[in-house]
């Protein structure tokens, strides 16, 4: 009995020692309970605090303009991308020197050829604008404005088959000249750009078709004469139409050796008055003159004063380092020579051509846009550039029936040019170019001073940074 009495003692004071060992651990729990969940409240205001700062990023990404700059100038953007700028350029340093006898005319010199700050981008997407100008040596304003801006458009592309472009830009003729003055084979242009017009103000229709299988223009625009740009008509009230199509039928074929061959025809049609162009050598030198004066008998003048037409067939083939392009332009005008009280009227075709080719030294596919070295020049480093050797052949031949009286009598009846070039491409945005261009003259003034005195033999040098 008193065993059993001090059994149950015990188990009274161990059930009372339980209970309050119970006790203290439930109130350890609750502890840890609400511990957590303070720890589970704060998580919860962290994470809504995570959220609304991400909802606030991306609100003020929608409402924060994109800005980048590199080899293709300086970017700029809307947030949505609706609105978009792109600020590049180019300036062209070039030097002349004429080799041969104390006849040649032209003077050595040094010059800024181009210097054209460029503005281009989208407005609401499908409006496309250019804006161009050019402070180029020799570049004035006058009453023509035809230097200073040389583009200056708005282009609705909403569609690459049908596109509607309203401003100055080039009309759409000479495969050479609708070449960016940037991506040039030679440092001048060959005979045949001075036969087509440069850049003109109208509207034009336009679009690709297929890929880059058939690429289509038509234009109406006020009409400039041989090889010239104008904002404005102050001469006549006469139009032009001017119309290209261009043909790259493998372009969407494997052929891979044929995909970049192309072949187009393009011409204009027109009415015009007032004053004709000169043409000139690829030292800048005038070759050819029409008559100019007051009209009177012992001074005639010839304007132009009728209908122009101009057709250029044309075509280019690139594939691997290989390239070269050839064109044919035969423009025929209407004219008219006032000397006095006689006025005797005229109708003359003028015939242009010119093949060019080139290959790449270095192994980059050659093509009719700007071209990027495979390994970029670098000090000290392992990469050279592009080189790229170039040659061409041309002639421009003046109609027998201008000579002697509407014509200068210095003017030579056909120039014919051949020329070697070197290009070094050393990157994306800088190259130097060395050209050697021979020119010789059939007819033309024999004087001492007279540019078609003798052959002209010019050394051209250029460096190019663009951006």
């Amino acid at each position: 009995m008193q065993l059993n009495r001090w059994i149950l003692v015990a188990a009274v004071i161990s059930a009372q020692t339980g209970f309050a060992v119970a006790d203290d651990q439930g109130e350890e729990l609750k502890r840890l309970k609400q511990q957590l969940q303070e720890l589970d409240q704060k998580v919860k205001i962290l994470e809504r605090n995570k959220e609304l700062e991400a909802e606030a990023a991306e609100a003020k990404a929608k409402d924060t303009p994109k800005f980048s700059m590199g080899a293709g100038g300086l970017q700029a953007s809307s947030a949505d991308s609706n609105f978009t700028m792109t600020v590049r350029g180019y300036v062209q340093a070039d030097s002349r020197v004429f080799l041969g006898g104390e006849d040649i005319k032209g003077n050595d010199t040094f010059l800024l050829r181009r210097v054209r700050p460029i503005f281009e981008g989208t407005m609401f997407k499908d409006f496309e604008y250019r804006l161009m100008l050019d402070f180029g040596t020799g570049i004035t304003s006058g009453t023509g404005n035809n230097a200073l801006l040389q583009d200056g458009y708005l282009n609705f592309h909403h569609w690459d088959a049908v596109q509607f472009q309203v401003g100055k830009m080039k009309e759409p003729v000479g495969l050479e000249r609708l070449q960016s003055g940037r991506n040039l084979l030679f440092i001048e242009r060959g005979l045949p750009t001075q036969l087509v017009p440069n850049r003109d103000v109208g509207i034009q229709l336009h679009g690709k078709l297929w890929g880059n299988t058939l690429a289509y223009q038509v234009g109406y625009f006020n009409g400039v004469e041989d090889g010239g740009s104008d904002d404005m008509e102050v001469s006549d009230d006469g139009k032009d139409v001017a119309a290209r199509l261009f043909l790259q039928p493998f372009d969407q074929t494997d052929i891979e050796p044929l995909k970049k061959f192309g072949i187009g025809i393009a011409g204009t049609h027109g009415s015009h008055e007032g004053a004709l162009r000169n043409y000139s050598t690829a030292g800048q030198q005038t070759w050819f003159r029409w008559r100019t004066g007051a009209g009177a008998a012992a001074t005639p003048n010839v304007l132009a004063d009728g209908d122009t037409d101009r057709l250029a067939p044309q075509a280019y083939y690139y594939w691997g380092p290989f390239g070269i392009f050839g064109e044919y332009v035969v423009a025929s005008r209407d004219v008219v020579r006032t000397a006095g009280t006689a006025r005797t009227r005229g109708t003359f075709d003028s015939r242009a051509w010119q093949v060019a080719a080139s290959y790449f030294l270095t192994g980059e596919e050659n093509q009719f846009g700007p071209v990027t070295p495979k390994h970029p020049f670098t000090w000290g480093g392992g990469g050279w550039g592009a080189w790229e050797i170039a040659a061409r052949i041309g002639e421009l031949e003046i109609d027998n029936a201008a000579f002697p009286d509407f014509a200068t009598a210095s003017s030579a009846r056909k120039a014919r040019e051949w020329g070697v070039g070197l290009n070094w491409h050393l990157n994306r945005s800088l190259k130097a170019s060395v050209n050697y261009i021979h020119t010789d003259f059939k007819g033309g003034g024999q004087a001492k001073g007279d540019v078609t005195a003798q052959d002209e033999e010019a050394l051209l040098a250029r460096v190019q940074l663009s951006f």
